[in-house]
């Protein structure tokens, strides 16, 4: 299996300008995401059922699992990040390299039969946290270690991205 160069992108940029490959504005209303992320894992429990969801079937993009694999763990940091911010005033936020826990949890080998209900898992755990935001707790506020500063909408706009982009990934 060829190695995949890290991504080195920031795509915080998406919450500015939107992405033009999966339709993300970045003016989505972080209210609809709780509903969004259901759609989202049952969609995913479709997609790891397909024969060839632990192939790579471009050399330089993961699989259906390794991306499956990558959200799951996505949507868990996310989950963390937001109950920190909710809990704790003005936070720095843990460092999440995605390509180095894809390499480490080794996501190319993982079995789509255990992922796709730890995803659907992930996915309701941050929902649920996400449908008990209100009022100015959508306000509250979080900081990268490189100092870029969410608020708990922004950060849940991103993780939206991150849903809808990796679905388009896989052809969902």
């Amino acid at each position: 299996m060829s190695e995949i160069s890290p991504d080195t992108r920031d795509w915080t940029d998406v919450l500015t300008g939107g992405c033009s490959e999966c339709g993300f504005t970045g003016t989505e209303d972080p209210t609809g995401v709780p509903s969004t992320l259901a759609e989202a894992a049952a969609t995913w429990q479709t997609v790891l059922t397909r024969a060839d969801a632990t192939e790579r079937r471009n050399p330089d993009r993961w699989s259906d699992v390794e991306y499956a694999a990558h959200l799951r763990d996505v949507l868990d940091e996310f989950r963390r990040r937001t109950e920190r911010m909710l809990a704790e005033t003005d936070p720095t936020l843990d460092n999440f390299d995605g390509d180095a826990v894809a390499v480490d949890s080794d996501y190319a080998h993982q079995n789509p039969a255990e992922v796709a209900p730890a995803l659907r898992v992930a996915a309701e755990s941050y929902a649920g946290l996400l449908s008990q935001v209100s009022g100015e707790e959508w306000d509250r506020r979080g900081f990268r270690s490189d100092g870029h500063a969410f608020t708990v909408a922004s950060l849940t706009l991103y993780g939206l991205h991150e849903v809808r982009h990796h679905l388009g990934d896989v052809g969902a």
